[in-house]
């Protein structure tokens, strides 16, 4: 293939992935406000949505709480809203969403041609009981859990892995789940699944055996409260929050370290010991509850020195609440943060950001817990959720429904709030971004690239998954980032792809959506992106041109297969001059076309 024939499209290909960039303003210019989440998105969707004339939408009947209170706001505030997406339009966004992956061609059609009013909650229920499904947000989980395999060991990770993927395809109770990774014991973390959580928290010293415990109760205190909780409790972990935060979170302000120290003693009876008499071991541990207990003066590797003297008692910041007497310390603090109304706020609330682009409260691991209740907001200070009314119907529809992720991710996306276009009719004004007036666009995240490449060519590297005899097909059935870093220059090439579009390697690095020139090129002329379009054996495009149909049925299942949706007039003129244009490699052009259209790599 010869990219020079791409190069026309590089404009293209930046704008797409810079959109959300602001001009950068003169040096004189007095500082404006940070821009929020909220804002980029409502800023990227602009830019990229198709426009849709004037005509306002039509109301939308609600088909349950989540609309009613969506709906009812907008109503109350006079806020126009979008249209229902098209049937192309959601069919690609909920197949996205749910299984991380573009659907087939064959798909596409058999649901355009189904003319059941409820196909679309069919369609919802169906693919929440699907193996893609279940990848998907295992993998998500993955990443919030933060399971790497240079933390917990290779076989560690593994077992995790599985751990959560049964726990998703039986629809356990969260509160369960999170219990279990709370509580977990182990002889080795390599054959209890749970217990890589605990594992993956513990702090070593200057030798592999050399475990600081406090340190460790620490970050296990302050990662499960950030990731079931959704408050970031890491500036109090140095020093108090007064004359420190009162910028940023009002409710930490009166929260102090020594409030810290007790969060972190309900795990100073947890030992993780790593497996040094083991040879071969590498990051494989031990986990039991016969720790020392917890000391306010106790030396820190990675914190300010503690500045407390003797042993710590356990309390529970978040209610005064202190152990039953006796009663084993993780499990009852498993108790009161799954029992605690924030934890089902998080919750949901984390399912609402990872399907609508934006949180109720955005980003969603920043609650600030002084901030949620109108009738009583501090003065000076903003609401911080877009809708504090729904965030609590929804956690307690979550409660009610035994905390079952399913329930939550099919109420919502069955929603018509969910199922807006990302067009809207008329004037966007950017106060309507609070209300959920349309869909945010939002880029695809590297896996979700990786995997629709993989889906729509039909071509797949294998990758091997280390410990294991099975090889993934699609990132999302890896079990973390780390099995691209297998061998072979083709394994090589796709981690470097991935890891450019922003992907975590869940030990020291963020997933980030931003767009820099980099990506724009390896679309272009990535040996990822060239491998996946070829006209090889046994892909998409080889059997495509190979059969009997006309050159505009096989454009059209082209832009079915990659984009899900048919061509426009123009674009299939378009398409067909450069198929003729080169008989050898025109398709293999047009393919490339496609990969590199805006909405290719954005969900709308």
């Amino acid at each position: 293939m010869n990219p020079i024939r791409r190069l026309p499209l590089v404009p293209l290909a930046l704008y797409a992935l810079a959109a959300s960039a602001q001009t950068p303003l003169p040096k004189d210019h007095p500082a404006l406000p940070a821009a929020t989440h909220r804002d980029r998105a409502a800023q990227l969707t602009e830019k990229l949505a198709e426009p849709i004339g004037q005509t306002a939408a039509a109301p939308l009947a609600p088909k349950n709480f989540i609309d009613k209170h969506i709906f009812g706001k907008m109503a109350a505030d006079h806020i126009p809203h979008a249209p229902l997406a098209s049937d192309e339009q959601f069919f690609r966004r909920i197949h996205l969403d749910l299984t991380g992956r573009i659907p087939s061609d064959e798909a596409l059609r058999a649901f355009l041609a189904d003319s059941s009013p409820a196909k679309r909650d069919k369609l919802i229920d169906d693919l929440t009981l699907s193996p893609a499904y279940k990848a998907k947000w295992t993998y998500f989980f993955g990443d919030l859990f933060k399971s790497a395999a240079n933390r917990v060991g290779n076989p560690g990770k593994n077992v995790f892995y599985s751990w959560i993927y049964d726990n998703l395809h039986l629809d356990r109770p969260y509160n369960d789940m999170v219990a279990d990774l709370i509580t977990a014991n182990a002889v080795s973390n390599y054959t209890v699944g749970p217990a890589s959580y605990v594992a993956r928290w513990v702090v070593i010293g200057l030798q592999c055996e050399d475990e600081v415990h406090e340190d460790t109760s620490d970050e296990l205190a302050i990662n499960s409260v950030k990731q079931f909780l959704g408050v970031d409790l890491n500036c109090v972990s140095c020093h108090d929050g007064r004359r420190h935060l009162e910028k940023i979170n009002v409710w930490l302000t009166a929260r102090n370290r020594p409030e810290l120290w007790q969060m972190g003693a309900f795990f100073g009876k947890t030992r993780v010991l790593r497996r040094t008499e083991i040879a071969t071991s590498r990051d494989e541990y031990s986990i039991d509850d016969r720790g020392p207990g917890y000391d306010a003066g106790a030396r820190t590797v990675v914190r300010v020195p503690r500045n407390g003297k003797g042993p710590v008692e356990p309390a529970f910041m978040f209610t005064g609440e202190k152990p039953a007497p006796g009663a084993p310390l993780r499990a009852e603090y498993a108790r009161m943060l799954t029992s605690h109304p924030q934890f089902a706020r998080m919750a949901v609330n984390l399912l609402w950001s990872e399907l609508f682009g934006v949180g109720i409260v955005d980003p969603p691991g920043d609650f600030d817990l002084s901030r949620q209740d109108p009738a009583n907001l501090p003065a000076g200070w903003t609401l911080q959720p877009s809708h504090p009314e729904l965030l609590n119907e929804l956690a307690q529809y979550f409660r009610d429904n035994d905390h079952s992720l399913r329930s939550v991710i099919r109420l919502i996306a069955k929603s018509n709030a969910y199922q807006l276009s990302s067009s809207f009719p008329g004037e966007w004004k950017s106060g309507y971004s609070k209300y959920f007036a349309r869909r945010f666009i939002r880029r695809l995240k590297a896996e979700e690239i990786h995997d629709s490449l993989v889906e729509a060519t039909g071509l797949t590297t294998p990758i091997p998954i280390r410990g294991t005899d099975f090889n993934a097909r699609y990132a999302t059935e890896t079990r973390s980032p780390e099995d691209f870093k297998g061998k072979g220059q083709e394994l090589r090439e796709a981690n470097f792809f991935l890891e450019s579009f922003g992907q975590t390697n869940r030990e020291y690095s963020e997933r980030t959506n931003e767009g820099d020139i980099t990506q724009a090129i390896l679309l272009m002329n990535s040996p990822f992106v060239l491998r996946q379009i070829a006209n090889a054996p046994g892909s998409f495009l080889n059997k495509t041109t190979s059969a009997a149909d006309a050159t505009d049925a096989k454009i059209t299942r082209l832009f079915e297969r990659f984009l899900v949706r048919k061509p426009q007039p123009p674009e299939l003129a378009a398409a067909r001059d450069v198929v003729a244009s080169n008989p050898g490699k025109g398709w293999e052009d047009l393919q490339w076309l496609l990969v590199n259209k805006l909405e290719f790599i954005h969900n709308y």
